[in-house]
């Protein structure tokens, strides 16, 4: 069974993502694994999938040293303006990265600073995730493939 609001599981992150866009002021906000599977995006819609690609090709494809599930760390932020993507992204749990994007150049410490606040809660409910495809599956995270 795909992710979605009959697993309380991905709602409550779902939510979560959905409060700190809005007190961050961001457009949109993703978890991404280190395949650039999307576990979660708020707003749940089309327009975050080419944001997460873009993401994935500048920041994950091209970055240097080990890969995350080997003790890699991602940090980046790239408050850009205006038709540049403008995005703070902290990775957790070994293989997961949080991205939040901006419509507009943003206070990069004060953001990070929010972002790191949430990012407890957020990993523990995204590794709390029940695998997709049943019981049986496993992994834990929807497999919606980044272009």
């Amino acid at each position: 069974m795909p992710l979605s609001d009959d697993i309380p599981e991905w709602k409550a992150l779902r939510d979560t993502m959905s409060d700190l866009v809005a007190r961050a002021g961001a457009a949109a906000a993703a978890v991404i694994d280190e395949s650039n599977n999307i576990w979660c995006a708020w707003p749940v819609a089309p327009t975050v999938l080419p944001l997460a690609a873009r993401f994935a090709e500048r920041e994950m494809a091209a970055r240097s040293g080990p890969p995350l599930r080997r003790g890699g760390r991602l940090r980046v932020a790239r408050p850009a303006a205006p038709p540049e993507d403008s995005y703070l992204a902290e990775s957790f749990g070994g293989i997961y990265v949080l991205v939040l994007w901006f419509k507009a150049p943003f206070d990069a410490d004060f953001q990070r600073a929010r972002l790191r606040r949430e990012l407890p809660r957020i990993e523990a409910q995204t590794v709390a995730l029940p695998p997709p495809d049943g019981p049986e599956a496993g992994e834990g995270a929807a497999r919606m493939r980044i272009p």
